[in-house]
């Protein structure tokens, strides 16, 4: 992207580099202001369950990833972010709503149109294992999708596939070898090696570090933020680990049950988040809180996340959210901008009160 702001690296240590590398893709000046690459509209996911039943992964979510971001996506676990993630790269059908990518939606086109679409929308999962096909050989694996495609011949495609394999750091020693013959670490760069052969714009990283051990997490990371520089990548960055994401992340969406409660700029969010359920990721994680948020009362969460399925009337969060009120079960919260970038689905959004403490017996 063009009049991004350079950011020197003198100075700077390893761990840091591939954090400011990743958070300075997605500045640019004003000047040129970012568009976007994907536009989520009212989504829904339903799959149906049982006689009657439906289970509502995803509810309702309105969304746009801009070009150049890292737009990090938390929740608890059973919130939709992966069945998100799946459906914005095509692999999972909307029951309601669509999603457009560059402007167009894939979920209208067919055969060709929708292969050399699709290929610029890549995702990478959690377990390089389940990725890898055990029987093929490394580049075997790596040119089975120039193969699908029919680009080039044979040698060309072979060519491409080392460049690929080169760019993540494996050498061409590991092109002849198999899955089982990688660490988790190599099996992963081998995945990210895979899809950059078909040259992505977006890339849905679904837990992507989250089965490595740190120190080779770490290095995940910081070739993700190599590569963003390089290519000038679009990150989708979906985990439940905050700590995580928001070292990532230039804005960060936090989901909760199928819907979307709150959207705002990293910084923004970690310091001064506005919904209780964010406020209750921030202070469960395992160091030291922020000084901003030191003062207000500890809203740890109670229970666990209901059944998409039944979800609860009103606000989704009430059954489990210190403050919730006869509204909350009543209406549900209207998506409101309360400030510029920032977005929340509360109806007592940023209000520090001290929750009401019920009388002892």
């Amino acid at each position: 992207m063009a009049n991004c702001q350079h950011v020197s690296m003198h100075g700077v240590s390893i761990a840091d580099r591939g954090k400011i590398a990743i958070r300075s893709a997605a500045i640019c000046s004003e000047a040129e202001p970012a568009r976007p690459v994907v536009s989520i509209e009212e989504v829904k996911v339903h799959f149906p369950v049982a006689r009657r039943s439906t289970l509502r992964a995803i509810d309702g979510v309105s969304l746009q990833v801009f070009e150049g971001e890292v737009l990090g996506i938390i929740g608890e676990s059973g919130s939709g972010k992966s069945t998100l993630g799946r459906a914005i790269v095509a692999l999972q059908t909307v029951t309601a709503g669509r999603i457009l990518c560059d402007g167009v939606d894939l979920a209208k086109l067919r055969g060709r149109q929708l292969r050399e679409r699709r290929r610029a929308y890549q995702i990478v999962f959690q377990d390089p294992d389940g990725a890898l096909n055990p029987r093929l050989t490394i580049l075997q694996s790596l040119c089975e999708p120039l193969d699908i495609e029919g680009t080039g011949t044979w040698k060309e495609r072979e060519k491409a596939a080392l460049a690929c394999l080169d760019q993540v750091g494996l050498g061409p020693d590991f092109a002849n070898r198999y899955p089982h013959q990688l660490s988790g670490g190599q099996k992963q760069r081998a995945v990210i090696a895979r899809i950059l052969t078909m040259r992505p714009r977006v890339v849905v990283c679904d837990e992507a570090v989250a089965a490595l051990d740190v120190s080779i997490r770490a290095e995940i990371i910081n070739l993700f933020a190599r590569l963003q520089q390089q290519l000038g990548l679009t990150y989708i960055f979906i985990s439940h680990d905050l700590n995580l994401v928001a070292h990532l992340s230039s804005r960060i969406a936090v989901m909760y049950l199928g819907v979307l409660v709150e959207l705002a700029p990293a910084e923004n969010l970690l310091s001064e988040p506005l919904h209780p359920y964010t406020l209750s990721l921030l202070q469960s994680r395992p160091e030291p809180v922020p000084a901003s948020l030191r003062s207000r009362p500890r809203e740890s969460l109670r229970g666990e996340i209901p059944s998409a399925l039944a979800p609860p009337s009103g606000c989704r969060f009430r059954t489990r959210c210190p403050r919730a009120e006869k509204i909350c079960e009543d209406e549900v919260p209207v998506w409101r901008n309360p400030a510029p970038g920032r977005w929340v689905a509360c109806h007592f959004a940023g209000d520090h009160r001290q929750p009401e403490q019920p009388e002892r017996p």
